[in-house]
């Protein structure tokens, strides 16, 4: 009876129905019938387990204790060791509960760890069955932990762990050997943590590898302890190169399961040993080793494990275009070489993703002509795509970048070609989320290239089309082409003006209440460029309604690019409400000097426009000559308003000694003026600090981003806050780049409390998940996993409340790290339970082929909880 209800809350629980299984063995157990034979009494236990492991979370002590002491009822005179053992992992559920859970009440903390001593005290003894020392060394470990948890003797903790692996040195069992490596590797970490005799703790993180390398299930130890010694190693003295060969020689250690999770780990643990190289010597160093864990696995037989090590390489390449490498393209052009054979359906995803990174890095590093022969090639590879649903659209969006590359090596006609084709190709799988975006973005591209050929009717025709067609689709992301296909016509100078009004009245009538950030951007810069119009046409009463309908529909915009234009709106109406009509006799001299300054920025504005940003940087630098100690206020701001523009464009151009000049210009004080100037001088510091770091100046880039948190501090204005939350967090990427880790994680944890003093924008989100990455990333470079499973769990809780496309693709990498260190802790009960949830968490977005990962990985979890527990 109670055999069956185990089997069938077994199943309720894979099923995700907790509450049921709740139900049937509290049911079950609550029976007065008690045992009748062994394996009924290993049932009650196991049955026991299972609703202990359910409660342990929200229930208090002394109601799973009564648990315990049903268990024992039922169970009463049998004493065969299978149902010793079966006793002992059930009550060890009542203890081992918190490291999944984790819960941050002492009382509770405390309850626990005296529960975990009274099962060792009742547990003592080397005649005690196999299973039941397991559990008994189980709960002494988690003791350990909790006293250092609860700010214990750190000397006495070390002491306590070294005499648990003490106790365990004749065990042969691998969990038991497992618990004895983890013993002194944390008892290590104490003592060299704390300073308690470090050289003691080197040799003992020595004995750590020494004692992982042949234990499979110790490979996160064996990582943890290697990477330690590098840091003493480096902290001594030793140059970061030889250093590292302690991590590199881990990597060497035979891995016996060559699958998902050795692969993941490995690859995890090599990045972790480049993290310790200098800028300057890491580049080579992860061209070589990289692509020496490239081929130890493109010819792996596990599926898994080769899929894991081609989504391993695209991680490592940069979002950001701008900061791709040439060792990062190396890298991919390796791993599609090694990959290239590879015939299975499972890697084909990650396989198609790396040879599209490789052509479209290899554009972004100035050869696109490279860049096509690697695009057709891709085509080549993977014939009759549009019918699989895993490479459809990343291959349907390959095409209309080798459309985009064709046209930068003079291919115009050949890009047209291509981007017409892209439509009628992929037309059946317009039912796979994500091809009809990339069919709306061909033909927005279309339209573009047409019109930059001159051929405007067919231009006009197309963008009609799109419009039209796209312009009520219920997805944003084909709605934004519609909205860009307009908002290029309006940003073509060469068009007719009635056919850019016609550009923005359409959008007006089509998008001026999309609910869209990205279309609500384009919207207030519509209004923007409209009221502009107005202006120069002499339209004034048309132009300040404009700027007041701008300001009235976004003000209570939290995305700072829409901040920005509704502020630029507010001044344009201040600037309006100073200025009399163009054609009216200026009132004084100093109007007729604010006139003349004005126009000649407008000069610089249409400069810009135009492409001759050489002449537009020129009348701006004199602007800002010309102004700089002009006692009118107005005036000055038109100086500083030269600079902010100029500032901007070399920012843009990346000419960055000649941006350090004008952002110290812009960033000197100017007393008495209002929130535009400090604006200025805030965007000043920034870009100052931007430069400096570019230039490789890092300790004055610290100081400049420093000198703005002094400016800012105590300010509210939106513009002022982003600058300085931005400088913060730019500050806390240099820090870490000087390869200190306890000074960056400090920087990030900074970084994280001035952000919580701003309302919540999705920029700010997505700055603080960036910001817990690499804190993670860190904490768990240094070993200190729990830290970095709390910045982990964080950002899918963030993750969790708002559905971001770039936080989501932070989250699964998070949600894996996350596993990740579960396991590197030996925590496999809590990995298989975060395992569970990520296949039910759609708001993450996982791909079909990183869910099989993800169902394969919690199964592997699963088993070894079991075995862990046996």
């Amino acid at each position: 009876m109670v055999r069956d209800v185990v089997r069938r809350a077994r199943e309720l629980l894979e099923a995700g129905d907790q509450e049921q299984a709740h139900a049937i063995l509290a049911l079950a157990l609550d029976a007065p019938r008690r045992a009748a034979e062994d394996m009924e009494a290993i049932a009650v236990a196991e049955a026991t387990g299972m609703l202990v492991q359910l409660e342990a979370p929200c229930e208090p002590r002394d109601a799973l204790e009564r648990r315990i002491a049903r268990m024992t009822e039922l169970t009463d005179g049998f004493d065969a060791d299978a149902v010793r053992e079966a006793r002992a992992l059930a009550e060890l559920e009542s203890i081992e509960w918190v490291h999944r859970h984790e819960p941050d009440d002492a009382i509770v903390l405390v309850d626990v760890l005296r529960a975990a001593e009274s099962f060792a005290a009742r547990h003592i003894g080397d005649d005690q069955p196999l299973g039941v020392r397991q559990a008994r060394a189980e709960a002494l470990f988690t003791a350990e932990i909790l006293r250092r948890h609860l700010g214990r003797d750190r000397h006495r903790v070390a002491v306590g762990l070294e005499t648990l692996a003490l106790t365990l040195t004749a065990e042969s069992d691998e969990r038991l050997r497992h618990l004895r490596i983890a013993a002194l590797y944390q008892a290590a970490r104490i003592r060299y943590d704390s300073g308690d005799d470090p050289e003691s703790a080197v040799a003992l993180m020595h004995r750590v590898v020494a004692e992982a390398e042949p234990l499979p299930s110790a490979r996160a130890l064996l990582h943890a302890a290697s990477l330690c010694l590098v840091d003493d190693e480096i902290g001594r003295g030793a140059p970061a190169a030889v250093a590292i060969g302690h991590g590199l020689r881990a990597l060497d250690v035979p891995v016996a399961d060559p699958g998902f999770e050795a692969a993941t780990e490995q690859a995890r643990h090599l990045d972790q040993v480049l993290e310790r190289l200098p800028d300057t010597e890491r580049d080579r160093a992860a061209a070589e080793h990289s692509a020496a864990l490239v081929d130890r696995y493109a010819t792996c037989a596990a599926e898994d494990a080769r899929e894991a090590i081609l989504w391993w390489v695209l991680r490592g390449v940069p979002e950001d275009a701008g900061a791709v490498t040439t060792v990062d393209r190396q890298v991919l052009a390796h791993a599609d070489h090694a990959f290239d054979t590879d015939p299975s359906p499972l890697t084909a995803a990650a396989r198609a993703r790396v040879a599209s990174r490789l052509a479209e890095v290899t554009a972004h590093l100035g050869d696109p002509a490279g860049a096509v022969r690697l695009y057709e090639r891709l085509e080549a590879q993977f014939p009759g795509h549009e019918h699989d649903e895993r490479l459809v659209v990343p291959l349907a969006l390959a095409m209309v970048d080798r459309a985009l590359r064709l046209a930068d090596i003079g291919r115009r006609g050949d890009a047209l070609e291509a981007l017409a084709q892209v439509p009628h190709r992929y037309a059946p799988a317009a039912g796979v989320p994500g091809v009809p975006a990339a069919i709306a973005q061909a033909v927005y591209w279309r339209g573009r290239l047409l019109r930059e050929a001159g051929e405007l009717a067919e231009s006009r025709r197309v963008i009609r089309d799109t419009v039209d067609r796209s312009a009520v689709d219920a997805d944003a992301d084909v709605r934004l082409w519609a909205a860009n296909s307009l908002f290029s016509v309006w940003q073509s100078p060469g068009l007719d003006p009635t056919e850019i009004d016609d550009a923005l009245h359409r959008f007006a009538d089509l998008f001026a209440d999309d609910p869209d950030v990205r279309i609500r951007r384009l919207d207030a810069r519509r209004r923007l460029v409209q009221s502009t119009r107005a202006a120069e046409r002499g339209e004034r009463g048309v132009a300040a309604t404009l700027l007041q309908g701008l300001v009235a529909s976004h003000a209570d915009s939290d995305d700072p690019d829409i901040r920005d234009t509704v502020e630029l709106a507010a001044e344009n109406r201040r600037i309006l409400e100073i200025t009399s009509p163009t054609d009216a006799a200026p009132a004084s001299a100093g109007e007729a000097r604010y006139r003349d300054l004005r126009e000649r920025l407008y000069g610089a504005d249409r400069a810009v426009d135009e492409g001759r940003r050489a002449d537009a940087e020129e009348i701006l630098a004199a602007i800002a000559a010309d102004t700089v100690v002009d006692p009118d206020e107005n005036i000055v701001m038109l100086g500083l308003a030269a600079l902010d523009v100029l500032g901007g464009l070399l920012l843009d151009a990346g000419r960055w000694e000649e941006l350090v000049a004008a952002a110290r210009s812009a960033a000197l004080r100017r007393p008495g003026l209002d929130t535009r100037a400090r604006r200025v001088h805030a965007r000043g510091h920034l870009r100052l600090g931007i430069a400096l770091g570019r230039l490789g100046e890092e300790g004055a880039a610290i100081e400049a981003y420093e000198a703005l948190e002094r400016l800012a501090d105590g300010a509210t204005d939106g513009d002022i806050v982003n600058a300085r939350e931005v400088a913060t967090y730019n500050r806390a990427v240099l820090v870490d780049g000087l390869g200190d880790p306890v000074a960056a994680i400090a920087a990030y944890d900074h970084v994280l409390r001035i952000h919580d003093q701003s309302v919540d924008s999705a920029e700010r989100r997505l700055r603080r998940v960036k910001t817990l990455r690499n804190k993670a990333l860190l904490l768990t470079g240094l070993g200190r996993l729990p830290d970095a499973t709390h910045a982990h769990r964080t950002i899918l809780d963030i993750a969790g409340a708002f559905p971001d496309a770039e936080i989501a693709a932070r989250g699964r990498k998070s949600a894996f790290d996350l596993a990740a260190c579960y396991t590197r802790l030996g925590q496999h009960r809590v990995a298989s339970d975060l395992y569970t949830w990520m296949r039910s968490a759609r708001h993450l977005g996982f791909t079909r082929d990183e869910l099989k990962s993800i169902t394969r990985s919690a199964k592997t979890a699963a088993r070894e909880s079991k075995r862990a527990h046996r």
